[in-house]
């Protein structure tokens, strides 16, 4: 009877990397990405993003090892190049994600951005920048087609610098305000802004704001609004009470501010009816009604990567289109050599 030994099969060094530089690796690596970008976009907790930078870091360090233990791509610059593109877009999306901000907020005429924003998302490795930004909202312009179609939004916007100086600025759904790399977008949102003036009962303070009714005319009939009045613990019903028709049949139309207009305000079983320079008693102060104004929703955007994608994007189709280039120069060279060969090797016609 034979005995055969067998021993263990250890792995060393050398076949370690071999096998986190193989193809395999990179199959299992790609699905395991196909897999965390599913994740990513269709479950929802904080540290999702970690299941795409993971896979996309192995990734990335098994093209390395098979660059360096293989010799792939030696001879062969431009599909090298289009490679390394490659990677550098997927760490500027990593980066991306990890450091985009957006959020919205809301402005009425002439009143300035505090640096307050709404609806806030963003990477876990932002640094909030817009605290010291102040910019004012001079109104806008916005002509309607017929049926509601929105068409191209004109807002005026003043920023304010360190020193005191204003600068005018015009912008739009697609022409932003850009300061360092946020950007303010203006947005769908925008409607009417009636105007107060509260005096606390006592007090020599004067509090003067506004209250944004929903975005018109998206809400034509729903101009109404509960809401606080501040340092108080009053809550008033508002109501704005059109008096003048402002959407033709049609529905093509340019906004503007109603040009007979009341304010409905309700409080307890008490009901006001306040036009401009009206003034109500309340149990802890007098409110006035100074006017009716505007307001304009906008959208913040940040994404410093996105000019260096596109810088990325651009190489890598540049040196892949040279990679084919050279490809088919090759084999065209190659097939018009084997075309002379063949030529050269028909017989000769005997001479008469």
């Amino acid at each position: 009877m034979k005995i055969v030994q067998t021993r263990l099969r250890r792995f060393s060094p050398a076949s370690l990397l071999a096998a986190a530089a193989s193809n395999q690796a990179t199959l299992a690596l790609l699905a395991s990405l196909a897999l965390g970008v599913v994740i990513y976009y269709r479950v929802s907790f904080a540290d999702r993003l970690w299941f795409v930078v993971v896979p996309a870091s192995l990734l990335i360090l098994n093209f390395l090892l098979a660059l360096v233990t293989r010799n792939i791509l030696k001879n062969n610059w431009p599909l090298m190049i289009f490679h390394f593109a490659l990677v550098a877009l997927v760490l500027l999306l990593v980066a991306g994600q990890m450091t985009y901000f957006r959020g919205t907020l809301e402005l009425a005429q002439n009143e300035v951005f505090s640096g307050k924003l709404e609806n806030v998302s963003q990477g876990p490795w932002h640094r909030f920048g817009l605290g010291q930004t102040r910019f004012a909202n001079l109104g806008f312009q916005i002509r309607y087609n017929k049926g509601i179609k929105r068409d191209t939004t004109r807002n005026q916007v003043a920023v304010m610098s360190v020193d005191g100086g204003r600068q005018l600025v015009e912008i739009g759904d697609h022409v932003p305000l850009i300061i360092g790399h946020y950007r303010f977008y203006t947005s769908h949102n925008k409607g009417y802004a009636p105007v107060f003036e509260w005096r606390p009962a006592g007090s020599p303070d004067v509090v003067t704001g506004s209250i944004h009714l929903p975005a018109f005319p998206v809400h034509e009939f729903r101009q109404a609004l509960e809401w606080r009045i501040p340092r108080s613990d009053i809550r008033l019903w508002t109501l704005l009470k059109i008096e003048d028709e402002l959407l033709p049949e049609d529905r093509a139309f340019e906004f503007r501010l109603p040009r007979q207009h009341r304010v409905v305000i309700r409080f307890l079983e008490k009901r006001y009816e306040l036009e401009p320079g009206d003034e109500i008693s309340l149990p802890e102060g007098a409110l006035r009604y100074q006017g009716l104004s505007t307001w304009m929703g906008y959208k913040v955007d940040y994404d410093w990567t996105r000019p260096w994608l596109l810088a990325t994007a651009l190489v890598g189709l540049a040196a892949l289109f040279l990679h084919y280039l050279r490809k088919f120069s090759l084999v065209g060279s190659s097939l018009v050599a084997e075309a002379g060969n063949s030529i050269a090797s028909l017989p000769q016609m005997p001479r008469s």
